[in-house]
C-alpha cells in the first residue's frame, strides 16, 4: 500500500473511532458496550498503521529533503493529521517486536547496533521512542492503571560457610528485580492532553460582556448601554525534562537485560517529576500546576478540630458544598482529584455518619466515585491537615478536561538516547531519557477547590 493510501486509511479509521465518541457526547450519555468495542477496534487498526507510515515517510525522498518535518503538515513526526485539535494522545509506541529487539541491541551495544527497524521510533534528533512508555503517559480512566514494564535480570553470588560447603552451593538469582510501584498521578489522566509541534497561544474570555436596560426614546434619545467582553490569552509551550543514568560496558555485556531496568527507572523518574509539576508547578520556567490556580470553590476554610465525628461531617458537607459552586456547564464532565488518604478519610466519615445514601461508591469495574463523579488520586495533592494549619486545599472538583490542558511535544512516548562517546575512555555508557511537556490552567472556573484548616 502506498503512503498516501495508508494515510487516508489511517485518517478514516480515526474519524470512525471519533464518530462513536461524538455520538455519545452529543446525546449526553455514556458510550454503549458496542460503541466502545467498535471505537477500540478502529483505534487498534489505526495504531497498527503508524509504523508502516513512519517507515514509508522515512524512505520518501521528497520528505527527506525537509528535515524539519512533513512537507504537507509541518509535523516533526509526520503524524499531525492524526493529532488534530485537542484530541487526547492516541499513539505512543505502536511498534512491532522487530523494533523492540533492535532497540535492545542498540542499548546493549552502546549505540553501535543500528538496524533499519529503529526508523519507526526515531524522534529526529538521535533519540528513539521507548516501547511501552505510553503506558505511563497516555490517558487512563479513574480506576485505570497499567502494569509496570518487566524489570531487568540481575545476577549475584552468595555463599555461607566454606567449612559447611557453602562455597560449592549454587545460589541462583531470580530473573527479575522487584519493581517499585508508580505513585498515583491522576492529574495527567484527568486533564486534556494533546501533542504539540510548536508553542500554542490559547485565547480565552476574561470577562463576559454586559447588557443594560434602555430607556424609552421620547423627547430625548436613549441609547443602548452595556459593556464589551474582554479577552485574555495563555501560552502552552514546552519544557525539557529528563535524566541520565550511567552504566558500565561490562554490566551491559554480562547482564543481558539490565538496560530494561535502567529504562524502566528512567520512565518512572520522568513521570514522577512531571506529575509534581502538573500539580504544583509555578508556571515560570516550568509547567503551571493546577493546585492554587483554580476557582475558590467553597471560599472560607472548613475548620477541623481533631474530633472524628464533627470533622467527618464537615468533610462530607464540604463535598456537597463544592459541587454547588461549579457551574452547570461543567457538571457533566466533572471529576475529583485528591490524595488516596483523603479518599479513605471520606469513606471513613461516610461510615461514621451511617448515611442512608452513600457519598463514596465503587463501580463493578473498580471505578471509585464520590457523589457519582469519578475520583482521580494524585500523590501530589495536599493531605488533610492534622495539626495547626490554614488554607490547605486537599480536594479539587470540576471538569479537568475543560479546565486544564497538557501539551506533550512530539507525541505520547518518552524517548531514550545513548551517549557513548563522553565516557568511552572510562568504559561507561550514558542512557538518557527525555520529553518536553507543559501544563496550563485554561479555564479556572471549570475547577473549584475545597479549603480546609485545622485549629
Amino acid at each position: 500500500m502506498k503512503l498516501l493510501e495508508l494515510r487516508k486509511t489511517h485518517r478514516e479509521l480515526l474519524d470512525k473511532a471519533e464518530s462513536f465518541l461524538s455520538t455519545a457526547q452529543a446525546a449526553h450519555r455514556e458510550m454503549t458496550t458496542a460503541e466502545t468495542e467498535n471505537m477500540n477496534a478502529a483505534m487498534r487498526d489505526a495504531e497498527a498503521l503508524v509504523p508502516q507510515i513512519r517507515i514509508l515517510e522515512h524512505k520518501n525522498t521528497l520528505r527527506n529533503m525537509f528535515p524539519g518535518g512533513n512537507i504537507l503538515t509541518g509535523s516533526p513526526t509526520g503524524l499531525a493529521d492524526g493529532f488534530e485539535g485537542t484530541t487526547p494522545l492516541r499513539f505512543g509506541s505502536a511498534l512491532n517486536s522487530d523494533y523492540s529487539k533492535a532497540l535492545h541491541a542498540y542499548l546493549r551495544t552502546g549505540g553501535k547496533a543500528h538496524g533499519e527497524e529503529l526508523i519507526a521510533g526515531a524522534d529526529g534528533v538521535g533519540g528513539y521512542n521507548i516501547p511501552g512508555s505510553e503506558l505511563y503517559t497516555r490517558q487512563r480512566r479513574a480506576n485505570g492503571s497499567f502494569a509496570p514494564m518487566n524489570a531487568a535480570t540481575y545476577e549475584g553470588t552468595e555463599g555461607s560457610s566454606g567449612a559447611a560447603g557453602g562455597y560449592a552451593i549454587s545460589v541462583p538469582t531470580v530473573d527479575q528485580i522487584v519493581p517499585l510501584a508508580m505513585p498515583d498521578l491522576g492529574i495527567f489522566d484527568a486533564a486534556t492532553v494533546i501533542p504539540t509541534a510548536t508553542d500554542i497561544k490559547i485565547p480565552q474570555a476574561a470577562s463576559l460582556g454586559t447588557s443594560a436596560i434602555k430607556a424609552e426614546s421620547t423627547g430625548t434619545i436613549a441609547t443602548f448601554g452595556g459593556a464589551d467582553p474582554t479577552l485574555g490569552q495563555i501560552a502552552l509551550t514546552s519544557y525539557m525534562m529528563g535524566a541520565l543514568r550511567m552504566t558500565s560496558w561490562e554490566l551491559l555485556q554480562d547482564v543481558k537485560a539490565f538496560e530494561q531496568f535502567i529504562v524502566d527507572d528512567l520512565i518512572k523518574g520522568q513521570r514522577v517529576l512531571e506529575g509534581s509539576l502538573l500539580a504544583t508547578g509555578t508556571g515560570t520556567g516550568q509547567p503551571q500546576g493546577v493546585f492554587g490556580n483554580t476557582g475558590t470553590g467553597t471560599g472560607s476554610a472548613y475548620a477541623l478540630t481533631g474530633t472524628a465525628s464533627t470533622d467527618g461531617l464537615l468533610l462530607l458537607d464540604a463535598l456537597f458544598d463544592v459541587v454547588a459552586t461549579l457551574k452547570g456547564q461543567y457538571q457533566a464532565g466533572a471529576a475529583w482529584i485528591m490524595s488516596r488518604a483523603t479518599g479513605h478519610a471520606i469513606k471513613r466519615a461516610q461510615m461514621q455518619s451511617n448515611l442512608y445514601i452513600p457519598v463514596a461508591t465503587t463501580d463493578p469495574d473498580g471505578t471509585e466515585r464520590i457523589l457519582g463523579k469519578p475520583v482521580f488520586y494524585d500523590v501530589n495533592a495536599p493531605a488533610l491537615p492534622t495539626a495547626t494549619s490554614s488554607g490547605v486545599v486537599p480536594i479539587l472538583y470540576g471538569d479537568f478536561k475543560q479546565g486544564y490542558i497538557v501539551g506533550v511535544r512530539g507525541g505520547a512516548g518518552i524517548n531514550v538516547k545513548i551517549l557513548d562517546q563522553p565516557w568511552a575512555s572510562q568504559g561507561q555508557l550514558g542512557i538518557l531519557a527525555y520529553r518536553r511537556l507543559d501544563g496550563r490552567v485554561r479555564r479556572s472556573e471549570a475547577i473549584q477547590a475545597i479549603t480546609v484548616s485545622h485549629s
